[in-house]
């Protein structure tokens, strides 16, 4: 069988299982709901994830399980300077303030500074290092501890510590000497939770977990349906051609979207030329416009949309007139920054999931997209934006 066979035959499999995994949970859905999750109701952002791993390493919270979090944290990310039994005082505590205005994400504290954890928690790609942050985590902790301290740097696989937040040499030395420790979501904090999770004996408990896991596994590997992503797993591993052709898959899906992206560009340049304004590159000017610009943006692991500033807003202005009106259309609130005066996710997490991508290729997008800045160009076309 040729090559080109061999790929089309492992995608009509693929096909083929993927319906019958369907077919199953059609029928029997009602008594599973295998897709229900109770984190889809709400946006967690990162003080949220930061809560929700915090409440399971503190052994005085609800979960009702002690140590057993905490200890198995310990084991699995060797922490072992961390020593503690149950006489001493183990407190966990998110947003910890330092000098210079910081504050630590997670901070877990014995007896007052004799031994600390310390967790950075970057939940997006595109969320940049503050100038010197790393390095000042690190100083204030060894000022406090005696050297009995780590910081974990919890992010994306795709994530680095930056060189402004630390030195790349201070980076290393500190790794060497298991003072810092750099962990990803996809590699090792998901399959802590998938632990966590075995390892309770409360079914609610266990039920949070196992959602907050999958909540996790969608935004970081892209898996909307376990049961469908095991069959695809399976079917992979039947033979030495199936793992040949999903590493080629896998290998030029980063040029496919590549090529997405510029067809996006293409299409919004194609919206400017159709509604008579200015374009450069994911930037629109509606003609009376001078101070501020329509934008989409790549951040935060999606797609951002609305509107950005030209030079800096301390105040954070924002526009109501127009947040308004494409709330209505969105049904989302719009967030405000000093560059943005209003900003929301077009898409999200677009790096693990295909909607963005199969809306480029459909046009879906370029119509969405036209919505609004259509919507912004007929009733806000003024001299004071």
């Amino acid at each position: 069988m040729t090559s080109e066979l061999y790929i089309k035959n492992f995608f009509s499999n693929v096909e083929t299982k993927i319906k019958l995994t369907e077919q199953l949970k059609n029928y029997y859905g009602k008594e599973i709901a295998p897709n229900f999750n109770s984190f889809d109701f709400w946006w967690i952002d990162e003080n949220k994830v930061s809560a929700i791993i915090s409440f399971f390493l503190n052994p005085i919270e609800t979960h009702e399980h002690g140590y057993v979090y905490l200890r198995h944290f310990i084991k699995k990310f060797e922490l072992d300077f961390f020593q503690f039994n149950e006489n001493d005082k183990v407190t966990v505590q998110c947003e910890y303030r330092i000098d210079k205005g910081r504050r630590i994400d997670i901070i877990i504290n014995k007896n007052n500074f004799e031994q600390v954890i310390a967790i950075e928690n970057k939940i997006y790609v595109g969320t940049a290092d503050q100038q010197n942050q790393i390095a000042d985590y690190l100083d204030f902790l060894a000022s406090q501890t005696k050297n009995n301290y780590c910081l974990i740097y919890l992010s994306p696989q795709d994530k680095t510590v930056s060189n402004e937040s630390i030195s790349a040499e201070e980076r290393e030395n500190y790794i060497n000497e298991s003072r810092l420790k750099i962990l990803s979501y996809e590699e090792q904090m998901i399959e802590c939770l998938n632990e966590f999770g075995n390892l309770t004996q409360n079914n609610r408990v266990k039920s949070f977990i196992n959602d907050f896991e999958k909540k996790l596994r969608r935004m970081y590997m892209g898996e909307k349906n376990i049961n469908t992503q095991e069959v695809v797993v399976d079917l992979i591993n039947e033979n030495v051609q199936n793992l040949e052709i999903a590493f080629l898959v896998s290998n030029s899906l980063q040029e496919v979207k590549r090529q997405l992206k510029h067809k996006f560009e293409e299409q919004i340049f194609e919206i400017g030329q159709e509604l008579n304004l200015e374009v450069k590159g994911l930037k629109l000017r509606p003609s009376k416009w001078t101070n501020n610009r329509i934008i989409f943006n790549y951040e935060k692991g999606g797609l951002l949309f609305g509107l950005i500033r030209l030079q800096h807003d301390n105040n954070k202005t924002r526009f109501p007139e127009i947040e308004t009106q494409l709330e209505n259309e969105l049904r989302e609130k719009f967030f405000v920054s000093g560059w943005w005066p209003m900003w929301q996710f077009f898409y999200k997490n677009i790096e693990n999931s295909e909607q963005f991508w199969i809306d480029i290729e459909s046009g879906k997008a370029k119509e969405r997209a036209k919505t609004f800045i259509k919507l912004i160009c007929d009733n806000f076309n003024d001299e004071k934006y």
